[in-house]
């Protein structure tokens, strides 16, 4: 069973390694070395458990056997900022239910909302386009990191 909760204090290094691993598995390839040192320089421990205290931003984390599997951050209560899956349970609606489960909490603490955005990696549009989001724009390259801004309409 997948279970969906706040990523707790002192899972912090856990959920650095899983987005850093996946990272470079996944999304490195795509970006140009700058992109990469822009990323690796904006994550980190300390940041994660500040997004994690923020009061318009939060970590969801999912678990196997006590160990983060899955993560996701909001910010503004309305924006995917970051989302990572450990390559092992990619395809199994981990990220989907992430997601999902982001919306729900976005909407509890503001049920006016009319959408939820993120800016997609070239490598996840796909993903994004198949669980309801559609591009905003052409793809930007922004210091080395690509993206394609896109937004979910939610009811």
């Amino acid at each position: 069973m997948i279970v969906y909760d706040s990523m707790k204090e002192y899972e912090v290094t856990a959920v650095y390694d899983l987005v850093v691993r996946v990272f470079h598995e996944h999304v490195s390839p795509v970006y140009t070395e700058g992109g990469v040192d822009k990323f690796l320089g904006m994550i980190s421990p300390a940041a994660l458990l500040g997004a994690n205290k923020g009061e318009s931003s939060f970590i969801i984390v999912t678990r196997q056997n006590n160990r983060p599997i899955g993560m996701l951050v909001v910010r503004e209560e309305s924006h995917i900022a970051l989302i990572f899956v450990d390559s092992q349970h990619q395809g199994k609606g981990i990220g989907k239910g992430l997601i999902n489960e982001a919306i729900r909490m976005c909407q509890d603490r503001n049920p006016k909302l009319a959408a939820i955005t993120v800016n997609s990696s070239p490598n996840s549009i796909s993903f994004y386009k198949g669980i309801g989001f559609n591009p905003l724009g052409d793809e930007v390259e922004e210091d080395g990191l690509r993206y394609t801004p896109m937004e979910k309409i939610v009811d």
